[in-house]
């Protein structure tokens, strides 16, 4: 049976994607969830607040604000902002976070982080992400010698939120017109998760924090090709969707981020982001198929 040591949890990024899914995960379990937001006046703060979430202001520039909003918290989720424009803010906010939760009694914290920043040898052919991968493994490091408890690093791998609003602006930014394009061959082999399968992964690890201690752990419910994804989605939509393989400087023209196209060159490179389905699915998380995420979120593909 899991053992629910931890009865307040702090959410730290809850009016994100990824927060925002692991404290309406908890919320629906019946966990206790205080958010942290800088404006808990916003529309994604107030919809967590209406569904049992205390709300309370805080900023992660700001320490003493961290102290009132850690307070009688002995367990939290991280989900840090990262700004593409300067690196130090993802670790000085880090940093501020593992010294307060340390000074305040926080026993457990589990991170979501990236794909790719705890496989070494690391792919050193794109300095951007190079630099992205160091950045989030100095981020994990914090947490993983910052003497706490519990501790675990989720890694998420490609969100099939990518594919729709407001992502797909930037990731699939054709896709209303029946095209995606990328610099990933259309046979790649890449690994999908969505963001509820991340905060599934985060409420197991906090009612059954044995488990899950001192783990990364990479999160994928299925692989898929570009190509295959096509078809699930012309076979789910009920339209025509095809992939074309196009050059880095084709893919940024058309929309695409340069990070993201350079990190399709990685996932050619390395075919299924270097680990075993099997490995995230040995956690027995009930995870959702990108049929099932298709059919849920078509209003906004």
């Amino acid at each position: 049976m899991a053992e629910k040591l931890f009865p307040n949890i702090l959410v730290i990024g809850g009016t994100g994607t990824q927060g925002g899914n692991a404290a309406r995960e908890l919320l629906k379990h019946g966990h206790r969830v205080r958010v942290l937001a800088r404006n808990p006046e916003s529309l994604a703060a107030k919809r967590l607040e209406q569904l049992g979430a205390e709300i309370v202001q805080g900023d992660l520039r700001e320490q003493a604000t961290l102290v009132s909003a850690m307070k009688d918290v002995t367990a939290l989720f991280s989900a840090q902002y990262s700004d593409p424009n300067d690196t130090s803010i993802e670790l000085r906010n880090a940093y501020n976070m593992v010294h307060v939760a340390k000074e305040t009694g926080v026993r457990q914290i589990i991170h979501t982080s990236v794909i790719g920043s705890n496989i070494f040898p690391r792919w050193k052919k794109s300095p951007l992400l190079s630099n992205l991968w160091e950045i989030k493994y100095e981020v994990e490091e914090y947490i993983r010698q910052g003497g706490f408890q519990y501790w675990t690093i989720l890694h998420p791998s490609f969100f099939m939120e990518n594919f729709a609003e407001p992502l797909s602006k930037y990731m699939a930014p054709e896709l209303k017109q029946g095209k995606l394009f990328g610099v990933l061959h259309p046979e790649t082999p890449i690994k999908l998760n969505c963001g509820e399968d991340t905060a599934r992964f985060a409420r197991g690890g906090f009612e059954n924090p044995g488990k899950f201690n001192a783990k990364d752990i990479n999160i994928a419910s299925e692989e898929l090709s570009m190509d295959q994804v096509a078809t699930q989605l012309s076979e789910k939509l009920g339209r025509k969707i095809t992939y074309e393989e196009v050059t880095v400087e084709e893919g940024v023209k058309r929309g695409l981020w340069e990070g993201t196209a350079q990190s399709h060159h990685w996932m050619n490179e390395v075919p299924g982001f270097g680990f075993d389905l099997n490995e995230t699915l040995s956690f027995d998380i009930p995870l959702k198929s990108f049929e099932q995420w298709i059919t849920e979120n078509k209003s906004s593909i």
